[in-house]
């Protein structure tokens, strides 16, 4: 099997440029809204917003690749599985920072008010939205730590057993996203 030189659809991707089509990518220099803005041909790549421009030799030089150098099929496929796993891993990174930051929030409004629900039951000791407010917050409170707990990969507070691994979560997250 020979060593071939890379298509300018493959130097994209390997530059980090997603394609959008066989002709179209989104540009990695725009910010904001760069879908679809690089037009590509066999050689050519220019984008629309930006003017970034590269021809495929260009672009090679570049990404390190010289003719000596170039990579195999085997190893470009390579290098698409090991970003495929990154990408599944940034969208699991995602989803547990939005879980972390959704029971923090929960929790810290439930603090509030049970602190709020403190200070009026000095005043006024029969006030049942008072009670009530406490009775959320302390009814909440072990499971809204058990879950920062497990999601943190730690055991920091005294309702979860023992600690949770990034691999168990990683699991979790899996069969729930499927």
């Amino acid at each position: 099997m020979g060593i071939t030189p890379l298509s300018m659809p493959a130097l994209l991707e390997q530059a980090n440029f997603v394609l959008r089509g066989a002709t179209r990518a989104d540009c990695i220099y725009c910010h904001g809204h760069s879908r679809g803005t690089v037009a590509f041909t066999s050689e050519l790549a220019f984008c629309h917003r930006c003017k970034w421009r590269a021809n495929s030799v260009t672009l090679a030089r570049e990404l390190g690749l010289s003719p000596g150098n170039l990579p195999t099929a085997s190893t470009v496929a390579a290098t698409r599985r090991r970003q495929k796993v990154e990408s599944q891993i940034r969208r699991f990174e995602l989803w547990r920072e939005d879980q972390i930051r959704r029971v923090s929030e929960r929790y810290q409004s439930l603090s509030r008010a049970a602190m709020r629900a403190t200070q009026v039951l000095t005043k006024f000791p029969d006030s049942e939205e008072a009670w009530s407010a406490l009775a959320r917050f302390y009814h909440a409170e072990a499971g809204l730590s058990a879950i920062l707990d497990w999601l943190m990969f730690m055991k920091a507070s005294n309702w979860l057993e023992a600690d949770s691994t990034p691999t168990e979560v990683f699991q979790m997250w899996e069969n729930y996203a499927a």
